[in-house]
């Protein structure tokens, strides 16, 4: 199908391309002189998207027959195809080529993609695919890169794009931050998110544009190899260069007014510093003396004048934000304005107006730089973090630019295709807060602990970098409890308990499965489970976590266990025993918990201090096969017997299955009261209207359905020893089991 070709001289009014309800995508194509990659591309596009309701729509500002030629190559395709041909007094740049075809254009979502064939069309459906999963206003396809910059670049264009980049983040350091390539020309926008009307364009950088004039915007990435050019030449040239440095600074300067409000800050304390400052050294009085004086009340004045500069940042507590302008206050007078001033006035002799003039300008320089957390760190480049990849029994997939040392028994190497929770670090601080998300920052910027999560068929958490110091805190408090609701949401239970299996293949198709013993009530249970494993031949499966489904299946959940004596093997060393453990085991006893929720609760930033003490002092865990190799690791068995662990006189008696269920849905000791885990528990919880403890309690009933519950009281520390009797007593294929009272219906 065909449309005419729009636009020319004599008729401005571009004819209309499909309603946005009537079709799913627009590809935005702007050409200039690319008349022999037309055909190629609309092939490429045909094969990508079929299937799919989409239309082309070039937007051409060529001096040749390249609107012909589409016009030509249009002819017999199966979906729409329009071109918009430009007049001379119209042809402002690539930008404003996009703007008119998004003006023009219909479509739920429009993708914008270069002629040249740089850009894959292969990739438009994952690009699809990854904005209606997240619900994203944008999706980025962001250029693979190193450290000189785009792969598939020449070196020379690579270090040129990768220069403009770190100077675009330097400009913008939050707006870009979620984004690697803010300066590629390929990506899909959700049309209804974007105002066309204030969008300047110039030059060929239209996602800065959009990007930093819509700084509310869901963004996601996804990142695709660069091609050669195909045909045509490279429209960049030391022209379009000046065009972006132009506009690069009207945006510095029209889209907010931090940098106009603090250079009137600033010029206001300079001349308070430049009145001060030769007052009091008229008085006799030492210059450093003076100095401290004139700095102190100057930068006092700064500080407060922060209040309106970034008045439109959200705030943290009160008692916090004193603290925080006291730190900063002695900061700039102590480590920049009194050393300027020595070095100046008193070391080189200075007039004391210069000195005071340099310090004052150095001083408000690097306060503008922790205001906006300006930090020199990779984040300014575009090369990604890498991301480890973890497979959940095929239930989850995980990608994440933390190693997750909790998850490493289902590390993958390759990525999956499909990626249910995406974990990232924020790259300049603190994570945004979007529409719809789940938000913790204790106001300490990159320096503290700060997370967004955005729930959905597609998931993400975004933390501040202090977490990415202390991967057992960040996956307890934080990564746990989404993975626990997103297997709700699939039909499993992450439940606390500890698991051990008979050895033995699964053979579903001959209706064999290895069976299991839970075990819950217990704290810590590797020492007493690897004692069980050994003694009678047993596979582990988990201390602390085992998924079970609707199916009637347990799937091992094999967390690191907490090292101590005993768990070693007599047959290898295994993991050698940290010299430090006592110490480990006093910052992760009862007590250190208990002072941990007393200042949680008071709103001290607890959860940043846990975080560097678990950064200095990890937990004391390792995997099990690396202390005891010996011991295999189960893969999926079924629920034979549930014994619940519980002080008293000794006893074993039914327990009933909802008593069961409360057990294995306890939080874990170590996370519950702290935030942000119970911030994470209830926000999810009613997740789009629906009562997931409810499903999650359902989905329990079904999983054990014919297993045995018991509970067993006693006052000895070696559990292990009559547990193991009891799991060794019972057999699955007995038909008395399935009359006795403890045990629960099919």
């Amino acid at each position: 199908m065909m449309l005419p070709t729009t636009g020319q001289p004599d008729d401005p009014r571009p004819t209309p391309l499909p309603q946005p309800h009537e079709v799913e995508l627009t590809v935005i194509v702007p050409t200039r002189n690319e008349s022999a990659n037309v055909a190629p591309l609309l092939d490429r596009l045909g094969r990508a998207l079929a299937g799919r309701a989409f239309a082309v729509l070039f937007v051409d500002d060529s001096t040749d027959d390249t609107a012909a030629v589409i016009a030509h190559e249009a002819a017999g395709r199966p979906f729409p195809v329009a071109v918009l041909a430009r007049p001379e007094e119209r042809r402002n740049g690539l930008s404003g080529a996009v703007v008119e075809g998004m003006e023009a254009a219909g479509g739920l979502r429009l993708c914008v993609i270069d002629a040249d064939l740089q850009h894959p069309p292969e990739i438009i459906p994952q690009l699809l695919d990854q904005a209606n999963r997240t619900g994203a206003d944008v999706v980025v396809a962001s250029r693979q890169a190193d450290l000189l910059g785009p792969v598939g670049l020449s070196r020379s264009r690579a270090l040129t794009s990768q220069l403009l980049t770190i100077l675009a983040r330097m400009v913008f350091p939050r707006v870009l931050k979620n984004v690697s390539d803010p300066l590629t020309g390929f990506f899909i926008v959700r049309r209804a998110a974007i105002d066309t009307t204030s969008l300047q364009p110039e030059g060929f950088k239209i996602l800065l544009e959009i990007l930093v004039r819509h700084p509310d915007l869901r963004v996601t990435e996804l990142h695709f190899d660069f091609a050669p050019r195909h045909e045509g030449q490279s429209k960049a040239d030391l022209n379009e260069g000046m065009r972006f440095f132009r506009h690069l600074a009207r945006l510095r300067l029209t889209v907010n007014q931090h940098l106009i409000r603090f250079l009137i800050v600033l010029l206001l304390a300079i001349a308070l510093n430049l009145t001060l400052l030769p007052a009091l050294t008229r008085g006799g009085r030492p210059v450093m003396l003076a100095a401290a004086m004139a700095g102190a009340v100057t930068i006092a004045a700064i500080l407060l004048g922060e209040m309106w500069v970034f008045s439109d940042r959200p705030r943290g507590p009160a008692r916090r934000r004193l603290a925080g302008v006291l730190l900063l206050g002695l900061l700039f007078l102590g480590v920049v304005y009194l050393p300027v001033i020595w070095l100046l006035a008193v070391r080189l002799g200075l007039p004391v107006m210069v000195a005071g003039l340099a310090a004052m300008l150095a001083a408000g320089f690097v306060y503008y730089l922790f205001s906006e957390q300006w930090i020199w760190t990779r984040g300014l480049m575009m090369r990604p973090r890498a991301y480890l990849y973890y497979d959940l029994h095929g239930l989850l997939t995980v990608a994440s630019q933390i190693p997750l040392s909790d998850l490493s028994y289902f590390q993958t190497p390759a990525p999956p295709e499909r990626i249910d929770l995406q974990l990232r670090v924020d790259r300049h601080g603190t994570p945004s807060r979007v529409p719809g998300a789940i938000c913790y920052d204790e106001h300490l910027g990159r320096f503290g602990f700060g997370l967004t999560v955005i729930p959905g068929d597609f998931t993400e958490i975004v933390v501040s970098p202090l977490l990415e110091t202390s991967p057992g805190f960040l996956y307890t408090n934080v990564v746990e409890p989404v993975l626990r609701w997103l297997l709700v949401t699939r039909g499993y239970s992450l439940a606390r308990a500890g698991a051990i299996c008979r050895p033995g293949a699964v053979r579903p198709g001959a209706g064999r499965w290895p069976e299991a013993l839970l075990i819950t009530g217990r704290g810590d249970m590797g020492y007493g489970l690897s004692r069980l494993c050994r003694a009678d031949a047993l596979d582990f499966m988990g201390d602390d976590c085992i998924i079970i489904g609707r199916d009637r299946r347990a799937r091992s959940f094999p967390k690191p266990v907490t090292a101590g004596r005993g768990m070693t093997s007599d047959q290898s060393p295994g993991q050698p025993i940290p010299p430090a453990l006592g110490l480990q085991r006093l910052l992760y006893s009862s007590p250190v918990r208990r002072l941990g929720l007393f200042l949680s609760e008071r709103r001290l930033p607890a959860a940043t201090v846990n975080t560097y003490l678990q950064r200095f002092i990890p937990q004391p865990k390792y995997p099990l096969p690396s202390l005891l190799p010996e011991i295999a690791v189960g893969d999926e068995a079924v629920p034979l017997v549930l014994v619940d662990q519980a002080r008293g006189a000794e006893s074993l008696t039914p327990l009933p299955l909802e008593t069961a269920i409360d057990r294995l849905l306890e939080p874990g000791e170590r996370a519950f009261g702290f935030q942000p885990y119970p911030l994470l528990v209830e926000s999810l919880a009613s997740w789009h209207g629906r009562d997931w403890p409810a499903e999650e309690r359902d989905i329990l009933r079904a999983g054990l359905a014919g297993c045995l519950t018991l509970q067993r009281r006693a006052t000895d520390e070696r559990w292990w020893e009559h547990v193991g009797q009891i799991f060794q007593n019972q057999t699955a294929h007995d038909p008395a089991r399935h009359a006795a009272p403890a045990v629960n219906p099919a």
